[in-house]
C-alpha cells in the first residue's frame, strides 16, 4: 500500500528534497528460451528491495555499485520514469504516482541523463536538441535561444549549433546529451555513467562543472559511475549491492576507513592510492581531488611535505606496477601481428559530390607484434575507432595498406568489441549471441558449446543470464556480452574498442586477465580507450592520435620520460603520472603540460553544415510552400518548354543548397525501376495502333514514348525538388513548419498536436531504420558473415538476417527515444504549440521571388506554346 499524502508531507515538508522511501521494483522477465528451446524462468527479477535515500539541493551524490545491483533502477525512480510499489518517491513534495500532472512536474524538476547518448538524442541538428526540452516547457524563443547558448559552453560545444548529430563523435554526442539537459535548468541532475565516452582532458572538466552546478545553482546531482575521482570529488556516496544499499556515507570514510568495500565496488587506482596516503595524513578532500589541488597542498603546507614520500610510494611510482607489463615472449609470439603503414581514410559524403570532405585517418602508421599489447588512446573524435575498424576489415584503406597476421583482413579475421556494446547486439539470448560467429563459420555443435563456454568463463558471464535477452541486461553485463561474442570467432587479432567503459570492478579485472592471457597465448591485442591510467599497466606501446594523425608513439617507458606527448595529443596525463612527475622532480622542464577540451580539437573541420546555407538558413515553412506550389506547377504547366525552366530552376536550388551531383543521382538511383517500367508500358503497344508495327498486333508507340519521358520529367523534377527542402531542413524543422502551417485548422478540430507528434517521430526514425540496418549487417559482418559473396538467393537470405533483428531492434530504439523525448517533458500539446514565429523580410523575398518566377515561367511556356 502507498503511503498516504499527508504521511508524505510529514516527510517533505521540513525541505526541498528528493527522497525515496521503502522503495520496492520488480521486472518480470522477457520469455526466454535456451538452446534447446526449453523455456527460461519467469520468477520475477528483484532489482531493488526497501531502499531509502534522500538527495538535497547542493549536494553531489553517488551511487556506486556492480553492474546489475540496481543503480539504474533507483536512478529511474528518482526522475519519474518508473514508479516503484510498494514505497513512494517524493521530488520537492511532488509524488510522481499522483497523475501525470505530477509525473510532468517531476520529470520537470530532474533532469536525466542516460548512460548511452544514442538512446537520448531526439533531434538531428545540435541546436535543435538542445532546444527540445526548453521548447516542451513553453519558454519563449529568446529564452530558449539563451538556455541553449549557455549549456552549450557548459560542455565545450559552443559554436556547433549547425553541426548534424550523426557528424559528431561518440563523446560529442555525450556532450551533447548533457547539454540538452541543462538547457532546461533542471532543479536535480541525475547521471547515469554519462563521462564513461570521455577522454582524459575532458573529464576534470565535467567534474567541475557537476560541482559548479551544485554549489552556485544548488542543483541536487546524483551521479551512477565507476570513476574513483568522480565519487570522491561528491559530498555522499552510496553503495548498492544486490537491490538493495549496503553503506552510505561520505567519500573518504569509505576509501580510508572501508578499504575492502571500497576495492569491491570502484576500480583500482594508484592516484587514488595516493589520496588515500594524503587523506591518512590530514588532507581535506574539500581542497579538491585534482591532481593540482593535492601537489599545492605537498608544495605549501607541513603536512604535506611531510606526506610527500608517502604519496609517491602509495601510488608505486617508479615500480614497475605504474609502467607497463610486458608479455613474456614465447614460441606462440613469433611471425607478424597487426601493421598498418601509411593508412589513410576518409568518410564519403555523397552530399558534396565528389569531394572528401573530412579525413578520419591520414598517414597512419602502427605495428602490434604478436603476444603484445598497444594502447591507442586520442581526443573523442581522433579517429581511434575508424582505426580499429581498418584492422578489423570492416573498411578499406583509400592509401596504404593494413595487415593482419601477413593478410589484408576481411571481416571476421579480427575480433572487434564494438565502441557501443548494444550496437553489435541482435539476437533473442546471451546464448546465441556467443554463439552465432562459430555457427557461421560452419563449426559442429560440439565446437560451438566448448567455444561458447569458454568464452562465457572468460568475461564472467553468469551461467543464469545465458537465456536472458542482452537488451534486458545492464551496460556492463551487456558488455560482456558483446565481447563474449567477438571471442568466440577463430580470430587472428583482438581489437577492444573502450570495453572497459561501464564494466564494475570485477568486470575490469577479469578483462585484464582476459588480455594478458590472450597476448602470452600469442594474439596481437589492440586497445581503444579513454581510461589512460588504467591501461598504461597492461600495455607494451602506446599510439597517440590527434585529428587523424600519429601524435606520439612507443613504448610505455618513452612516454614516461616524456610529458609533453599528452597535450601533443590533446589529452592530460594519467594523474598518478602528473603528481609523480612533479613530486619526486623528474617533471621535465616547465612541468606537466596541460591539454585543452578534446571536444574542441576538431571544430574547424568543414562540414555538410557549412554549405548550402543560402537555403538553410530560410525558413521551413518557406521550403514547404514553394515546393507545394511548384508541385501543382508543374502538373498545371506541362509544356516541355516549361519543365525545361524548370530543371534550370532546379539546378540553382540545389547548387544554393549545396547538394552535389553525386548527392542527387544518389537520391534519383532509386527511381530507375520506376522509370523502366513507365517507359515499357507506354512504349509498348498491343492494340495494333502503334506508329512502329513489329509483328501485329505488337509495336512500338513513339507518342506513349513521348508520354513517358514528360512523366519521368515531372517525377524527377519533383524528387529533385524534395532532396533541396530535405538536404536543408532537419526533421525537427520540418515537424515544427507543419504545425505551423497547420495551426488554423485547430479551429475545426483538427488534431495538430497528435500529427505533428507523429510527423516528428516519423521523420526522426527514417534515419534511425538505416542505421539500424546497418548496425546489424556491421555487428554480423564483425562475425565473419559475408553478406555480398554468393548467388542471389543467398544473398537475400542474409540480408533478410540482417532486416528482422534490425526491425525488433528499431522497436527497442524507439521506447528508449520515446523515453528520451518523455524524460524532457515531450506530448501532444508541446507539438501543438510550435512557437509562434513570424517570416523574417529575407524568407518573405525569397517566397515571392519563388511565387515571381514559378508564374514568370507559365506565361513563357503559354506564350510559346500559341
Amino acid at each position: 500500500m502507498r503511503p498516504s499524502f499527508l504521511y508524505v508531507c510529514n516527510f517533505c515538508v521540513r525541505s526541498m528534497m528528493i527522497e525515496v522511501i521503502h522503495a520496492h521494483m520488480e521486472y518480470a522477465p522477457a520469455s526466454t528460451s535456451d538452446e534447446a528451446g526449453h523455456a527460461g524462468s519467469r520468477s520475477p527479477l528483484v532489482a531493488l528491495g526497501d531502499v531509502s535515500l534522500r538527495v538535497r539541493p547542493g549536494e553531489v551524490v553517488s551511487v556506486v555499485g556492480a553492474n546489475g545491483s540496481g543503480k539504474s533502477t533507483l536512478v529511474n525512480l528518482m526522475c519519474g520514469a518508473l514508479v516503484g510499489e510498494p514505497g513512494v518517491v517524493v521530488v520537492d513534495g511532488v509524488d510522481p504516482a499522483d497523475g501525470d500532472l505530477a509525473r510532468r512536474q517531476v520529470r520537470r524538476s530532474v533532469g536525466h541523463v542516460f548512460q548511452n547518448p544514442a538512446d537520448q538524442i531526439v533531434s538531428t541538428l545540435v541546436l535543435d536538441e538542445v532546444s527540445f526540452g526548453p521548447r516542451n516547457l513553453g519558454w519563449d524563443e529568446q529564452r530558449i535561444a539563451r538556455a541553449a547558448s549557455h549549456a552549450l559552453d557548459a560542455v565545450g560545444l559552443s559554436g556547433y549549433e549547425a553541426r548534424e548529430v550523426e557528424e559528431l563523435s561518440g563523446g560529442e554526442q555525450q556532450r551533447l546529451a548533457i547539454a540538452a539537459v541543462l538547457a532546461m535548468q533542471p532543479g536535480y541532475l541525475v547521471l547515469d555513467e554519462v563521462t564513461s565516452q570521455l577522454d582524459s582532458a575532458a573529464r576534470p572538466q565535467f567534474r567541475a562543472l557537476f560541482r559548479k552546478l551544485a554549489r552556485r545553482r544548488s542543483c541536487g546531482v546524483v551521479q551512477v559511475t565507476h570513476d574513483p575521482l568522480e565519487v570522491l570529488m561528491g559530498d555522499r556516496v552510496v553503495v548498492v549491492r544486490a537491490g538493495g544499499i549496503v553503506w552510505e556515507g561520505e567519500p573518504r570514510a569509505l576509501l580510508v576507513e572501508h578499504p575492502t568495500l571500497w576495492g569491491e565496488t570502484l576500480p583500482p587506482s594508484h592516484y587514488v592510492d595516493g589520496l588515500k596516503a594524503a587523506f591518512t595524513a590530514g588532507y581535506d578532500p574539500s581542497r579538491g581531488v585534482e591532481p593540482e589541488d593535492l601537489i599545492s597542498w605537498v608544495n605549501s603546507t607541513s603536512e604535506g611535505r611531510g606526506a610527500r614520500q608517502a604519496i609517491i610510494d602509495a601510488m608505486k611510482w617508479g615500480s614497475k606496477a605504474a609502467s607497463s607489463v610486458s608479455c613474456e615472449e614465447h614460441e606462440g609470439a613469433r611471425g607478424p601481428g597487426i601493421i598498418v603503414d601509411g593508412a589513410f581514410f576518409a568518410y564519403d559524403d555523397p552530399h558534396a559530390g565528389l569531394i572528401h570532405p573530412e579525413t578520419a585517418l591520414s598517414d597512419v602508421s602502427v605495428e602490434v607484434p604478436r603476444g603484445s599489447v598497444t594502447l591507442v588512446a586520442g581526443a573523442t573524435g581522433s579517429g581511434k575507432s575508424t582505426l580499429a575498424a581498418l584492422v578489423a576489415g570492416l573498411e578499406q584503406p583509400l592509401a596504404g595498406t593494413v595487415a593482419v597476421g601477413g593478410a589484408a583482413p576481411h571481416a571476421g579475421d579480427v575480433a572487434l568489441s564494438f565502441q557501443h556494446p548494444e550496437r553489435q547486439l541482435f539476437l533473442e539470448s546471451v546464448a546465441r549471441e556467443l554463439a552465432f560467429a562459430p555457427r557461421n563459420q560452419g563449426e559442429p555443435e560440439e565446437v560451438v558449446a566448448r567455444r561458447v563456454e569458454d568464452a562465457r568463463v572468460r568475461v564472467g558471464i553468469p551461467p543464469e543470464l545465458m537465456t536472458r535477452d542482452p537488451f534486458s541486461l545492464s551496460g556492463g553485463q551487456g558488455r560482456r556480452v558483446a565481447i563474449g561474442g567477438v571471442l568466440t570467432l577463430d580470430a587472428r587479432a583482438l581489437v577492444l574498442d573502450e570495453p572497459t567503459s561501464g564494466l564494475d570492478t570485477r568486470g575490469r579485472s577479469d578483462l585484464h586477465a582476459l588480455v594478458r592471457s590472450l597476448a602470452r597465448d600469442g594474439m596481437p591485442v589492440m586497445v581503444v580507450s579513454h581510461d589512460l591510467e588504467e591501461w598504461l599497466d597492461i600495455a607494451d606501446r602506446v599510439l597517440f592520435l590527434r585529428d587523424g594523425r600519429v601524435a606520439w608513439s612507443g613504448s610505455v617507458a618513452d612516454l614516461k620520460a616524456d610529458a609533453a606527448a599528452f597535450s601533443k595529443a590533446g589529452l592530460s596525463a594519467p594523474e598518478a603520472w602528473s603528481v609523480g612527475w612533479a613530486l619526486d622532480g623528474t617533471c621535465p622542464a616547465g612541468g606537466v603540460p596541460r591539454a585543452g577540451h578534446g571536444a574542441t580539437e576538431r571544430h574547424a573541420r568543414r562540414g555538410r553544415s557549412e554549405r548550402g546555407r543560402a537555403v538553410r538558413d530560410l525558413d521551413a515553412r518557406v521550403k514547404i510552400v514553394v515546393l507545394l506550389a511548384l508541385t501543382a506547377a508543374v502538373f498545371a504547366v506541362p509544356q516541355p518548354v516549361a519543365l525545361a525552366l524548370w530543371a534550370a530552376s532546379i539546378a540553382v536550388a540545389l547548387r544554393l543548397a549545396g547538394v552535389g551531383f553525386r548527392r542527387t543521382v544518389h537520391a534519383l538511383r532509386p527511381l530507375s525501376i520506376l522509370f523502366a517500367i513507365i517507359v515499357v508500358c507506354n512504349l509498348i503497344s498491343l492494340d495494333g495502333t502503334a506508329e512502329v508495327m513489329l509483328a501485329t498486333p505488337f509495336g512500338l508507340s513513339l507518342s506513349g514514348a513521348c508520354r513517358a519521358l514528360m512523366a519521368m520529367a515531372r517525377i524527377l523534377l519533383l524528387v529533385a525538388a524534395a532532396l533541396v527542402v530535405s538536404e536543408t531542413s532537419t526533421p525537427t524543422q520540418l515537424a515544427d513548419a507543419v504545425v505551423r502551417l497547420m495551426r488554423p485548422l485547430k479551429r475545426v478540430g483538427v488534431p495538430v498536436g497528435s500529427f505533428g507528434l507523429t510527423l516528428s517521430l516519423a521523420l526522426r526514425f527514417i534515419p534511425l531504420a538505416m542505421e539500424e540496418v546497418t548496425r546489424v549487417a556491421s555487428a554480423q559482418r564483425a562475425r565473419g558473415v559475408k553478406l555480398d559473396e554468393g548467388g542471389a538467393i543467398r544473398r537475400v537470405r542474409r540480408w533478410g538476417a540482417v532486416l528482422v533483428p534490425a526491425v525488433v531492434s528499431l522497436f527497442r530504439r524507439a521506447d528508449r527515444v520515446a523515453e528520451s523525448m518523455d524524460a524532457r517533458c515531450s506530448s501532444e500539446e508541446t507539438a501543438a504549440e510550435a512557437p509562434r514565429r513570424p517570416l523574417g523580410s529575407r524568407d518573405i523575398r525569397t517566397l515571392c521571388l519563388s511565387c515571381g518566377i514559378m508564374v514568370a515561367i507559365a506565361i513563357v511556356s503559354w506564350m510559346v506554346s500559341g
